[in-house]
Formats: structure tokens, sequence, C-alpha cells
């Protein structure tokens, strides 16, 4: 498994930049998810689905008992029940994202990593969005009884840390 975070590390890291990376990241993002199992790309549906809905419960449902999550800008969690408590805390505010762009998607028997490019918004519910730019990573398990749940979640932003006073 740490190869895996390895080479999606190194795969997000690499590559083109400017025009030619848009050209390749949209090229690998229509094929991306299909070479994973259908099962694992409708759990990945699922998990977007539930963010845009703001359904805390069902995000939560498809996260493995052991997951690691590393916010950006946040405390490491480890455990479904830690991280359950850490979301059913933002009671009152909206987190929502847009423009998600997968960048690259193996699977490698019961593991798989997804790496996503995307903008996202987390504030108080009545105040205007303000748009951040991140990625993300996502190792997702398949477990015993064949479910396929996420068990890491590693973000961090684009932005330099000296911006965001400036936001």
């Amino acid at each position: 498994m740490i190869a895996l975070v390895i080479a999606a590390a190194l795969l997000a890291a690499g590559g083109a930049t400017g025009e030619e990376a848009v050209v390749e990241e949209s090229a690998v993002e229509e094929s991306a998810l299909a070479g994973l199992p259908v099962e694992l790309q409708g759990q990945i549906e699922t998990f977007y689905a539930s963010i845009e809905n703001a359904d805390v419960e069902a995000r939560i449902e498809l996260m493995h008992d052991d997951i690691v999550m590393m916010p950006n800008h946040w405390t490491m969690s480890r455990g479904k029940e830690t991280v359950a408590e850490m979301f059913r805390a933002t009671v009152g505010t909206v987190f929502r994202l847009k423009d998600r762009e997968v960048v690259d998607a193996k699977v490698d028997g019961g593991v798989a990593y997804t790496v996503n490019s995307y903008y996202y918004t987390w504030h108080e519910e009545g105040d205007e969005p303000q748009w951040h730019k991140t990625k993300n990573i996502h190792i997702w398990h398949q477990c015993d009884d064949g479910v396929w749940r996420l068990r890491l979640d590693i973000w961090n932003s684009d932005v330099p840390i000296a911006q965001f006073a400036e936001e």
C-alpha cells in the first residue's frame, strides 16, 4: 500500500505544466476511473454525491473502520468514530467541491487509489463561498465483505501558506 501512495504522489507531482497539463489531465480523467471495478466507481460517485448533498451520515458510512484522515491545515484523525465526530461537529457549515478532475486512479487487488484536483469551500451557512484550489489522494480498501471503503484521505492546498492571510 505504501508503494501505491508513493506512486500516486509521484504521478500527481510529475508531468507537464501550463496548458499541456490541462490537456493531459482531461485525457487522464476520461479514462482514469474506467480501469477501476464498477463497485468502486459507484462508491466514489456516492462519496462525492454525499458531499454535494451535505449528507454527513452517508459519507461516514463509506469509511473504513480504521480510516486515517489528514485534512488540509487540520489535525490528523484516525478511526471511523473519531472522524464521524469531527464531521458531525460541522453542523451550521457548508462544505462543497467544484471542478473536480481525476488526475489518476489505479487498482491492485483489494487496494485502489484516486488522485483528484478540485476547488472546495467550507464556510458558515449564509456566508458567501470562498473557493480554494486543492488536491487529494484517496486510498480505497476492499473489505472482507467485498465493499470498498475509504481507508486514507489526504489533502492539501495549492495555495502557498503565506497567501492564506490574504484570502
